[in-house]
């Protein structure tokens, strides 16, 4: 490789850069240094520039401009929804834990803030476990899990290592068919982090009553939103002190940031067929290189993969259109991302998950051992990646896996492992 060419970063599930339409709203709103409270000149710019970003947030959601709530991130946001939730249930219902449902694949900002509240006795919370083989969840499974008073029910979009896309849109409509039955309504939120961006997304089509938004995830800046319908009926603040954000978020806004917020949007709205055709187009390029330069291994289960074989699990029609998840035989993820540090950036699974050896997402997705999911290297593409970038990851990993072996002409005569 030349000592010039930089890694190619395949770790668009993880962050993105900032769209350079964005850098220049942010940019340009440096000098909006006005308080959006103010009411003189300088204060109505930066409110008229957050207004902006508010309608243009809320026209790729194909939502209202009044139902967006904008915060520092998609924590904040999951943790705005679960407490709004909690605090909604407990003004009348004194008796009783609320009950929220949500699964076992979630992402830490729903987890973790879900399992603290729990040891605080806040609440009750089920897990229900995705279906194994498939990772994702059983519709009626989820249904099952609600009891009369449960307050919420929290599933993302999809999910961040393994790109698996949850059927949150008939999840929601069977429970909003329920709640016209119910005296306590269920809210339905979902973490949409990982498919603003690479798939349409309309608040109405999902029928969700909260949608976690996160900038960094679609090329915007380190903010995000939380789309709340009706948010007057729904919105239990975290913070108080400056009735920002119409008494739902306190704090004064972060003017160039909403508008480079608002500026990702527009670009979504724009272009999102177009993103999402050349985000599968590079996807598919790559899955039809590693079949071209290794093994497949076609199994429902959890072989033990040899040097040079490679697997992966999804259904097309059921998965983002950027990402790849796939096992290495002979080489454990971490292993194989050290040695092509120079020619690959990408990751074993999500930054927020570190600290563990093996990631509790694939084993809870997949039928797999621990062995296997340490083998595991998530791959995802993004707008920029092209198929020569594609082409010279699949030359190292083909030199570092294969040495002088390495060919480009087809191996799938070679071992094909089925259930048959």
């Amino acid at each position: 490789m030349s000592g010039d060419l930089k890694p190619v970063y395949l770790d668009y599930n993880a962050t993105t850069p900032i769209a350079s339409e964005v850098q220049a709203a942010i940019i340009e709103n440096l000098d909006n240094w006005g308080n959006p409270s103010s009411s003189y000149a300088i204060g109505k710019r930066a409110k008229s520039a957050v207004d902006k970003a508010r309608s243009q947030i809320a026209e790729m959601l194909d939502a209202q401009a009044v139902d967006i709530i904008f915060t520092s991130g998609g924590t904040e946001s999951n943790h705005l929804a679960i407490t709004s939730a909690i605090n909604k249930y407990r003004e009348s219902n004194t008796n009783t834990l609320p009950h929220i449902v949500t699964t076992n694949v979630e992402h830490p900002a729903i987890t973790q803030p879900l399992r603290h509240y729990e040891e605080q006795n806040m609440c009750n919370v089920t897990y229900v476990p995705v279906v194994k083989g498939t990772g994702r969840v059983n519709v009626t499974a989820v249904l099952d899990s609600l009891q009369p008073r449960t307050c919420m029910v929290t599933i993302m979009l999809a999910n961040n290592e393994t790109g698996i896309l949850q059927p949150v849109q008939q999840i929601f409509s069977e429970i909003r068919k329920l709640n016209l039955t119910r005296s306590e309504k269920i809210l339905l939120h979902t973490d949409a982090a990982q498919v603003i961006g690479k798939l349409k997304v309309s608040a109405g089509e999902l029928q969700a009553d909260m949608i976690t938004i996160v900038g960094h995830k679609f090329y915007g800046p380190r903010i995000g939103a939380l789309y709340c319908r009706n948010p007057q009926n729904i919105i239990r603040p975290m913070f108080f002190g400056g009735n920002q954000e119409r008494g739902f978020r306190s704090g004064t806004e972060n003017v160039a940031m909403i508008a480079g917020l608002g500026a990702a949007a527009q670009l979504v709205t724009d272009n999102i067929d177009g993103y999402t055709k050349h985000l599968k187009n590079v996807r598919d390029y790559l899955r039809d290189g590693l079949m071209t330069r290794f093994q497949l291994v076609l199994n429902e289960e959890d072989p033990k993969l040899e040097r040079g074989e490679v697997m992966w699990r999804y259904v097309d029609s059921h998965m983002l259109p950027n990402t790849l998840s796939v096992r290495f035989g002979g080489f454990s993820g971490n292993q194989l991302l050290a040695e092509l540090s120079d020619t690959l950036q990408a990751s074993t699974g999500a930054a927020c998950h570190s600290g563990g050896s093996v990631s509790q997402i694939l084993l809870n997705s997949w039928n797999w051992s621990e062995e296997g999911a340490s083998q595991t290297v998530r791959l995802s593409v993004g707008r920029e990646t092209r198929r020569s970038d594609i082409d010279r990851v699949l030359d190292g990993l083909a030199g570092l896996i294969l040495g002088d072996e390495a060919v480009t002409l087809s191996r799938l005569k070679g071992r094909i492992v089925t259930n048959a």
